[in-house]
């Protein structure tokens, strides 16, 4: 279990935000499976939601503008820099595109969102007042971070070059590099296999539970799909679902500490 009170460092993530063509329906089903309460922006920043536990920030819940065509609902996750314009270049240089050019965001930070060169969505986040997500590695916070590539060799290179980061091979037959600063883990990079189906490559969120069937029961309950069912790995019980509005995201109950 982890609280922030300061930015963290460059190349680590930062933040998440939850794009739904419903937002009040989203507030409403995350709080039921998260605990999640809620402070809704000003206009100005389009009712921009930040969902907390207790005082501690964790996701943001952003609604389609209604003047706009609806976006699939789906997770960004923003990594963390000190310096976003060359940032940004840098993913270019490497093969990114930029979707949303850098933007301040009032005294709150600055964000640009760009897509890898296997199509993934990620945002980059150079914080001011909000410092991203306060809490981490607790029931109702995120935990961990996978990224489902349709080229999983080149989305590496990709990611450690950006992030400054090394990238640790996982054995077995599955293609899987861990991304890492030092010994400090930053996520996964997962080859996606024809099996799978058509599978767009995707950042995908585990959040913490404290008991992985009564959450994932309560979400299918309130129309979540459960697309894999809880299983045993080593790093704890995982279960896949996609929102009723068919965001991705992943459970995870850590393994009980002896």
């Amino acid at each position: 279990m982890t609280t922030y009170t300061q930015a963290k460092p460059a190349g680590t993530p930062t933040w998440l935000d939850l794009t739904s063509p419903d937002s009040e329906s989203a507030r409403k089903f995350y709080n039921a499976i998260l605990g999640w309460e809620y402070d809704i922006g000003a206009p100005e920043f389009g009712g921009y939601t930040t969902a907390r536990l207790g005082s501690r920030s964790t996701v943001g819940i952003v609604g389609d503008h209604p003047d706009n065509v609806t976006q699939p609902s789906s997770w960004l996750l923003y990594f963390a820099t000190h310096q976003i314009e060359a940032d940004v270049a840098r993913a270019v240089t490497l093969g990114a595109k930029v979707l949303s050019p850098v933007m301040v965001v009032g005294q709150f930070g600055s964000m640009a969102i760009c897509e890898d060169p296997t199509g993934a969505k990620f945002g980059l986040w150079q914080a001011d007042h909000h410092i991203g997500f306060q809490v981490s590695d607790e029931p109702g916070s995120a935990a961990w971070y996978e990224l489902y590539s349709t080229n999983a060799q080149l989305a590496c290179d990709f990611y450690t070059a950006l992030l400054s980061a090394t990238a640790d091979p996982m054995p077995g037959e599955l293609e899987y590099y861990v991304l890492k600063h030092g010994d400090a883990m930053l996520g996964g990079i997962m080859q996606i296999l024809p099996a799978w189906g058509p599978m767009p490559s995707q950042w995908v969120t585990y959040f913490a539970v404290a008991n992985i069937e009564e959450t994932a029961s309560m979400a299918a309950s309130l129309g979540s799909k459960i697309t894999r069912d809880v299983e045993e790995s080593p790093f704890g019980r995982l279960a896949t679902l996609t929102d009723p509005a068919g965001a991705m995201f992943k459970l995870l109950q850590p393994p009980a500490i002896p």
